[in-house]
């Protein structure tokens, strides 16, 4: 259950897949058996998350 009296419990997985679908799915599995709820993954590149300091502001 998830409401008000149950907040959900939610894994992160991040980046610790490492760009691998069957590492995802083990994590997957692994957190499922641990009972949480939802699990929070991370999709950006290197190159998405960090500052031009010449051009300046975030590459679109």
């Amino acid at each position: 259950m998830i409401g008000p009296d149950h907040p959900p419990i939610i894994a992160e997985m991040s980046g610790n897949h490492n760009q691998s679908l069957e590492r995802a799915l083990k994590i997957v599995e692994a957190a499922a058996k641990t009972g949480v709820d939802a699990i929070k993954l991370q999709t950006f590149t290197p190159h998405s998350m960090t500052l031009d300091r010449i051009k300046g502001g975030f590459p679109l």
